[in-house]
């Protein structure tokens, strides 16, 4: 089982009163923690201006649990990390799915230049239907989505460790062409059952060095 964990941060405002060369001497460190980094693979988005209260997005995955906190842990007690506030979090493992024969097997970023990410929890009256009958509805929800083969899809299960059922991300490097995949996604039957499915954030990804930038 893959644990996986969004955590999107943002800068405390005392941060830019430090001086430029202390402000470079913290990034700096903060980056070397990250690059030792073994156990939790990582990547790291911008999320300036595409949503209130976070600067940048830091995905994880891990084998465990533990190793993730123990991952952000070390983090926020760098100097920098001193300077961070964990504006969200997103929490989900990778399980087998009841309606697909597809595994998602590698989790890893695909290389799309953009991730849009939204968590979402299904009706009451969804699960009250037979199996069989949500897995011919989910058939037209699957058909829509491999009309867009350049757009890459990873879901996640939050049931119980987290506020949320689940999560789902998608990579792109179009977000026009995304865009037409979820208004189409909007019109099939499925969406009947969808309780809530915000908030949606959309991160652009940037390498270590490129995302200090914007700290």
């Amino acid at each position: 089982m893959t644990y996986h964990s969004y955590q999107f941060f943002s800068v405390k405002s005392s941060f830019h009163k430090l001086t430029k060369s202390k402000q470079e001497r913290y990034k700096k460190e903060f980056l070397k923690v990250l690059q030792k980094e073994k156990k939790v693979i990582f990547y790291t988005y911008a999320t300036l201006g595409l949503k209130t209260n976070t600067i940048f997005l830091s995905w994880l995955q891990a084998d465990t649990i533990e190793e993730i906190q123990d991952y952000l842990n070390e983090l926020i007690h760098t100097n920098l990390g001193n300077y961070l506030k964990i504006s969200y979090s997103l929490t989900g493992v990778i399980r087998k799915s009841q309606y697909s024969t597809s595994e998602q097997s590698e989790t890893r970023r695909k290389g799309g230049a953009y991730l849009i990410i939204y968590p979402f929890t299904k009706t009451h009256e969804w699960y009250m239907l037979t199996f069989e009958q949500r897995k011919e509805l989910m058939k037209g929800h699957i058909n829509v989505g491999r009309k867009y083969p350049q757009i890459t899809q990873l879901l996640l299960y939050s049931y119980g460790i987290d506020d949320n059922e689940f999560i789902v991300s998608y990579e792109t490097d179009n977000l026009s062409d995304f865009q037409s995949l979820v208004m189409e996604l909007r019109s099939d039957a499925v969406r009947a059952y969808t309780l809530k499915d915000t908030p949606i954030f959309t991160c652009i990804y940037k390498s270590l060095g490129e995302i200090l930038k914007f700290i």
